[in-house]
């Protein structure tokens, strides 16, 4: 069987098919069985990117139950930043039959943050890939990763899962139709034309701020349909939420909908800063673009320079510098002595200077090489 695949947006933004690389290939259980596979973000030189495996649900394209995995406590995304989940199909009826895992859910329950670059999901008659490309464009909260889980070396962007939202991450949970990641050329023409049938589409995708493991994302009912082969959807009306009548984002068990006036919107959240760690920076010489993370209202995780851009985010305060040399020497980031640079005489006490912590020092620092 050829590798999962699903799409990811490009640096001009547009929608593109993305194969698995060889490290990253499923495995495909042979009887009623469902393997999950769990890609972090970040690769191996990313502080703290990983933590304890989410809970995951599967049901098939009429909404049946097909099976759940729960972790254990000591079910954590190990270092290689990959868990491969196989799921039993014990909720079908009859038990243990073959069934196809159209609807996905994966619920963080645990306050230690996860940023999930990609979900395989694979057994003998289907196979499908999201990456976090989606919920980014989608409004979750993510950051950029230099796990390149893609068969031409692609690192796909990653979104964060938190069960508590003590950091501002707007997400515990993600659900996702697994036919609708599946890189279908009509398919990917509709959603950069109208990206209101992917991110405004429910059952499609969403990101939820309180979704429990045993909680029930909603279902397209009846099943949709397509265009040709899984293509563009022959009924646009049927696919977008309607606006007087949103899903309620923010229920822990059963989403319904609401009333516009009267919705509850818990991705909606207070943030304190958007640096996961103030200690912790990232150096890229890769092609990461450091300038829409810093812009982006939505990104979260650790300061970062790029080498490429010769540009400094300051994610504590969303505010790029540039790198010191070629006559800059004030407001800038040294990255030799690997700290901000002020204007010279800065009074240390002042509190602005203070505020914008000109002369900061890092513990540890993650080099992402090309």
């Amino acid at each position: 069987m050829a590798s999962a695949l699903g799409f990811a947006f490009d640096a001009a933004g547009l929608l593109v098919p993305l194969a698995l690389s060889d490290a990253f290939k499923p495995s495909v259980p042979s009887e009623a069985k469902t393997s999950v596979q769990i890609i972090l973000g970040g690769g191996k030189r990313t502080s703290t990117a990983g933590g304890p495996a989410p809970h995951i649900a599967l049901w098939d394209d009429d909404g049946n139950r097909i099976g759940q995995w729960h972790p254990g406590k000591k079910d954590k995304i190990d270092q290689n930043n990959v868990k491969n989940i196989v799921i039993e199909h014990s909720q079908t009826t009859p038990k243990y039959s073959q069934a196809d895992p159209y609807y996905v859910m994966i619920s963080q329950l645990s306050d230690d943050a996860i940023c999930v670059a990609g979900i395989t999901v694979a057994n003998s008659k289907i196979s499908g890939a999201f990456y976090g490309d989606t919920g980014y464009k989608c409004g979750q909260s993510w950051f950029a990763s230099e796990n390149r889980i893609g068969s031409d070396f692609q690192a796909p962007r990653c979104v964060w899962l938190d069960g508590n939202h003590d950091n501002g991450i707007n997400a515990r949970a993600l659900s996702f139709h697994l036919n609708d990641m599946q890189p279908n050329d009509d398919k990917l023409e509709q959603y950069y034309e109208n990206l209101d049938t992917l991110c405004k589409s429910t059952p499609r995708f969403s990101y939820w701020g309180n979704l429990l493991p045993d909680g029930i994302p909603p279902f397209f009912n009846p099943p949709l349909k397509y265009k040709g082969d899984n293509g563009a959807d022959v009924d646009v009306s049927k696919v977008i939420d309607d606006p007087k009548h949103p899903w309620d984002k923010g229920a822990y068990l059963h989403p319904g909908k609401t009333n516009a006036r009267r919705r509850r919107d818990d991705t909606t959240v207070a943030r304190r800063s958007a640096n996961h760690d103030i200690s912790h920076l990232i150096v890229t010489d890769q092609d990461t673009d450091v300038k829409e993370i810093c812009e982006s209202e939505t990104s979260y995780g650790w300061d970062i320079i790029s080498t490429q851009q010769n540009l400094f985010c300051d994610m504590e305060h969303k505010q790029l510098y540039p790198i010191c040399g070629n006559g800059i020497t004030t407001k800038c980031f040294d990255l030799e002595g690997k700290t901000l640079v002020g204007a010279p005489h800065l009074d240390a006490r002042d509190e602005e200077v203070q505020k914008l912590r000109f002369g900061r020092s890092y513990n540890t620092t993650s080099h992402w090489k090309m």
